[in-house]
C-alpha cells in the first residue's frame, strides 16, 4: 500500500483529502480511518481515484 499523509480533513461532511508521495491528491471518507488528524502519515490503497482503507501510520 502506498504511503501518504491527510492534507485536509472536513468533519462537518467526513470527508478529506490525501496526498501520497508522488504528490497526488486523493479523495477519501473519514470514515475509512483510525485518525482525522491533518498531517497524520497514512497507507491506504487506490481504487479509482479514491483512497480506500485508510489506516494511520503508529
Amino acid at each position: 500500500m502506498p504511503l501518504g499523509r491527510i492534507a485536509v480533513y472536513n468533519k462537518a461532511d467526513g470527508m478529506g483529502i490525501i496526498a501520497d508521495e508522488d504528490g497526488a491528491r486523493r479523495p477519501f471518507s473519514g470514515m475509512e480511518a483510525q485518525t482525522t488528524r491533518e498531517g497524520q502519515r497514512v497507507v491506504f490503497e487506490v481504487v479509482g481515484a479514491k483512497a480506500t482503507n485508510v489506516i494511520a501510520v503508529r
